[in-house]
């Protein structure tokens, strides 16, 4: 009985005192580190994604405006609209031939319009007719619009904006525009494409590996959400600001992970990171899920520990319990 008593005594001792602290030490640390680690390499997966996302649309401008098509269109458009109108006869003989091989470029690489601009600033074609078609980007009343700013800087270079509303899709578009020259290198005009917000959103709509909590968004240098919340039914693009302690050192040009409270005021294991070279456009990348969901393996870890040495110390009690009350009803009754 001596040896049981021993035994059992080693056994409770072992467990509280070296294998209990030796798997929270060990065991834990792992389990949170590989977490940590997933959430981060989803954040550097949609950081590489987006990044050739605009790689890609800068490539697809850049080349558009060497294209001979826009280069022998561009003139030809800009006489005949300066010449008689958009409505002439001219106008519409141009249009007919030109406007069905630009308008294959538009179905190709998905815009949602194209629109050719002299060097004086006129909206000379388009190939959906919106409000900017005929109209001056330099003097006219959209000239302090986001497209009269893309305008002016993109004579020089590539340039694109960043997200902004676009009336006639009733949906957020990219502006992207780039230099025309002819064959003597003298300055046309440019072409500018309107990109559309749904060429994006599926790379932060692909949550995998994220639970039923996890969400990836992204926020401008104006600290507004520049996607879509999983988690609120209104629109937020633009709409919800996002002051966490995340994006103030997103921001500022740090990459990290910590736990942090999200913009739902909820306590979140948040990986941040800014997008570097988008050109024209500012933004930071957040990977987060819950801390409750993020933790829940080592939570239940912790959890079964203190099940299992509970038990373990009933039992032992229990146990010693009986044995000592043994022991002092035997030896009462050899005194008696």
């Amino acid at each position: 009985m001596y040896r049981i008593l021993v035994a059992s005594s080693i056994a409770f001792f072992t467990f509280l005192v070296i294998m209990g602290p030796l798997t929270y030490r060990t065991l834990i640390p792992a389990l949170e580190s590989e977490v940590k680690n997933h959430l981060i390499s989803v954040r550097e997966i949609k950081k590489v994604q987006i990044q050739n996302f605009f790689y890609e649309k800068y490539g697809d401008v850049h080349i558009l405006s060497k294209n001979p098509l826009v280069e022998q269109s561009l003139p030809r458009f800009s006489n005949a609209f300066r010449s008689a109108g958009l409505d002439s006869a001219s106008y519409k003989q141009v249009d007919t031939y030109y406007g069905p091989l630009l308008e294959h470029y538009q179905r190709r690489f998905g815009y949602q319009n194209i629109f050719l601009v002299d060097k004086d600033g006129n909206v000379v074609f388009g190939i959906k007719r919106n409000e900017y078609l005929g109209t001056n980007l330099k003097t006219g009343v959209y000239s302090s619009f986001t497209i009269g700013e893309v305008f002016k800087e993109g004579l020089n270079n590539i340039k694109f904006s960043d997200l902004t509303w676009s009336e006639e899709s009733k949906d957020f578009v990219f502006l992207g525009a780039a230099p025309v020259y002819d064959a003597s290198n003298t300055l046309l005009g440019l072409v500018m494409v309107e990109i559309p917000f749904s060429k994006i959103d599926p790379i932060l709509l692909q949550r995998d590996g994220l639970g039923e909590t996890g969400e990836i968004y992204v926020v401008g240098d104006d600290n507004f959400m520049r996607s879509k919340s999983r988690f609120l039914k209104q629109n937020t693009i633009l709409k919800l600001e996002i002051d966490t302690q995340a994006t103030k050192e997103a921001l500022a040009g740090h990459t990290d992970i910590k736990i942090i409270k999200d913009y739902r005021n909820i306590p979140v294991l948040n990986a941040y990171t800014p997008l570097e070279n988008l050109r024209d456009v500012h933004w930071v990348l957040l990977i987060k899920i819950d801390k409750k969901e993020a933790f829940y393996a080592v939570l239940a870890l912790k959890t079964n520990l203190i099940i299992i040495g509970t038990v373990i110390a009933v039992i032992t009690i229990v146990y010693l319990y009986f044995y000592f009350r043994k022991r002092h009803l035997q030896s009462g009754h050899a005194r008696h």
